[in-house]
């Protein structure tokens, strides 16, 4: 029996439907650092014991692009020896030190010790009321200004008027709308269509029609002509702030609110910036590109004052703290991660009152109302508290199963051995640093064609990475991933991600398997995999389709996105391998998106067969017709 015929692909789509509506709860180790397209524990999970059922309790498991480490993890739950690698510093480095065994106990002593060091920075962001009260502000929400082109006026860029609504409660009646003319704020109904600001008078529409325009146009609110955004966004920045969100603590259960700021709030504008943390430049990129258009040059130029003076305290104060080397290095991990939380680049979700990550969409945000959230406040998504409570909570995790024996860091280019523990390695997976055969499975999840630009994302980590600590600088050439600002494309894609399975071949042992999860909309990506599986010597045994998205995720949310994966399982090829039909995909195929995954797998392995086929269009055709599909969702270019 292949490892697929062993799941019970029903109970799977269940269980990963459950646990992805609350991730960080069923596998609280996705909070330890940021990385994009997480398979679902779950299902690597079901993967793995399906596999231990073929192999026994005792086998090498091999992840070559393991990113988000959720292969390395599952592994390690299990006490199975893995192998790990990835191109970029940020996820492997993550991934071994989440791998290193710390306890929860001595981890949250020095989390306290050094939040105790840091108490003074947050003083900055308290104010006292008329009445003796002390507050403290969570988030300041601010508005980019400009200077129109035309009149020479200044406009506060409020692409759409509404900033939020009054309150996280459900009935909330109550929202904050910004005007353009002078910045100011009014409360006023939330379901409104116009308002008339409370300063300057001036007659606003909400929610206008958005624009279908790559360079969106925006009217001056003074002298009414239309201006480019591009032109607007081009100036320096200069940001105004218009709302906080500000907490008491010191009552009980703790009182939090949000208000237009006034003259006593402790806020800082851009010109008192003296903090040179992180003056590292921002390289050219398709990702980066719109950083620099919108005005910013360094990485530093996306965080406040404030939020650099935190950062860069709490990786100095690291060190001096009273604990094991193992304890800093968690720390220091939580600390970096919180450098996605830039004041000048997070966006604020206006429905749910709550700051968002600066690449919470996969994308780093485009935003005019950006949010900086207070980093030691102890509400708030990603502020230092709250990432030390979520590295404890995995801490607890990961102790009630098994940590690895041994957790070893090491570059692609240290010499082959094996493994018994886990082996974390940093570089390109075109060279493996493990023995011929030495592992029965490799699961991994390739990069998905151009869908995700993962080392231009990666870079804000990188950066301060180099700021705590050296570390090797990524060649971004060797990414399988499509990039025109690198002046690489789908063939490029193919050539990396064959030489990648061309070496997990050899690592992989004569009677081993090889687990493909991967979707794609656009056929291109699926004939340059199967053209590397061809390349790299594997045939297709069988195929199976599984949920892997939750379609709440925000970067799911209202697009055209696939939400299951297909599952390719392969073997070496030599032996004869079956021609598949219906009947090799296993998983459930009542949707348009399954059939559409179960043909063009179909298709990825009649493709891989037989070495004349040049053209996977016409193969995936053909199994959709058979499949009695006429809606067709993979297409060349993904249109």
């Amino acid at each position: 029996m292949s490892i697929i015929e062993r799941v019970n692909w029903s109970e799977l789509d269940q269980l990963v439907l459950r646990q992805q509506r609350n991730r960080a709860a069923h596998a609280p180790v996705i909070s330890l650092y940021r990385w994009w397209a997480r398979r679902p524990h779950s299902f690597a999970g079901a993967l793995l014991d399906a596999a231990a059922t073929k192999f026994g309790n005792r086998f090498l498991v091999a992840d070559p692009f393991s990113g988000g480490g959720t292969v390395a993890f599952e592994a390690a739950r299990r006490q199975l020896p893995i192998y790990a690698q990835d191109l970029y510093p940020w996820p492997s480095s993550g991934l071994a030190t989440a791998l290193t065994r710390v306890s929860p106990e001595a981890f949250s002593r020095a989390a306290k010790q050094l939040l105790l060091n840091l108490a003074s920075h947050r003083k900055a962001y308290w104010r006292k009321s008329a009445s003796g009260d002390w507050w403290e502000a969570t988030h300041v929400i601010r508005v980019r200004q400009s200077r129109c082109t035309e009149c020479a006026t200044n406009i506060f860029l409020f692409r759409d008027a509404l900033i939020s609504i009054a309150s996280r409660r459900v009935d909330e009646k109550w929202a904050f709308f910004g005007c353009a003319a002078c910045g100011s704020v009014s409360k006023r109904l939330k379901g409104i269509e116009h308002f008339v600001c409370k300063t300057c008078h001036l007659r606003t529409r909400v929610n206008p029609e958005p624009s279908t325009l790559s360079d969106p146009q925006l009217r001056c609110p003074h002298c009414r002509r239309s201006i480019s955004l591009s032109l607007l966004l081009a100036q320096a920045p200069l940001w105004h702030p218009v709302v906080i969100r500000e907490h008491r603590p010191d009552a009980e259960g703790g009182i939090s609110c949000l208000r237009p700021v006034d003259a006593s709030d402790p806020h800082v504008e851009q010109e008192s910036a003296t903090n040179l943390a992180c003056r590292v430049a921002i390289p050219d990129g398709l990702e980066t590109s719109h950083l620099k258009r919108h005005g910013f040059t360094f990485w530093g130029d996306l965080y406040t004052p404030r939020q650099l003076t935190v950062l860069t305290a709490a990786l100095e104060q690291v060190n001096s703290v009273d604990a094991a080397d193992s304890v800093q290095r968690h720390l220091r991990l939580a600390i970096l991660g919180a450098a996605e939380m830039p004041g000048y680049v997070c966006r604020w979700e206006r429905y749910h009152p709550k700051a968002l990550e600066a690449i919470a969409n996969h994308r780093f945000a485009r935003t005019t109302v950006a949010v900086e959230s207070n980093l030691l406040s102890p509400s708030g998504r990603g502020t230092l508290p709250r990432r030390f409570e979520a590295a404890a909570k995995a801490l607890r995790w990961m102790s009630t199963a098994s940590y690895p024996a041994r957790t070893r860091h090491a570059l692609s280019d240290a010499r082959r051995t094996n493994v018994s523990g886990a082996l974390v390695v940093t570089g390109s997976s075109q060279r493996q640093a493990l023995r011929d055969g030495a592992a029965q499975l490799v699961f991994t999840d390739p990069p998905y064609h151009d869908d995700l630009q993962y080392g231009e994302l990666a870079r804000l980590f990188h950066a301060w990475m180099n700021q705590a600590c050296e570390t090797t600088v990524p060649d971004e050439m060797t990414e399988a991933v499509p990039n025109s600002s690198r002046g690489t494309g789908t063939r490029h894609y193919e050539d990396v991600v064959a030489a990648c399975l061309t070496e997990s071949n050899r690592t992989l042992a004569a009677d081993g398997r090889l687990l493909l999860t991967f979707h794609n909309k656009d056929l291109r990506a699926w004939e340059a995999l199967a053209r590397a599986l061809r390349r790299a010597r594997f045939a297709v045994i069988r195929l199976a389709t599984v949920l892997a998205e939750n379609a709440a995720d925000h970067s799911k949310r209202g697009k055209q996105t696939f939400l299951s994966d297909l599952v390719i399982e392969c073997k070496p090829s030599g032996a004869r391998s079956p021609r598949l039909s219906p009947s090799h995909v296993h998983g459930a195929l009542k949707t348009p998106e399954r059939r559409n995954l179960a043909a063009i797998g179909l298709a990825l392995a009649e493709f891989v067969k037989e070495p004349a086929t040049e053209n996977l269009e016409p193969l995936f055709r053909k199994h959709l017709k058979a499949l009695k599909t006429r809606r067709v969702l993979i297409r060349r270019g993904g249109a």
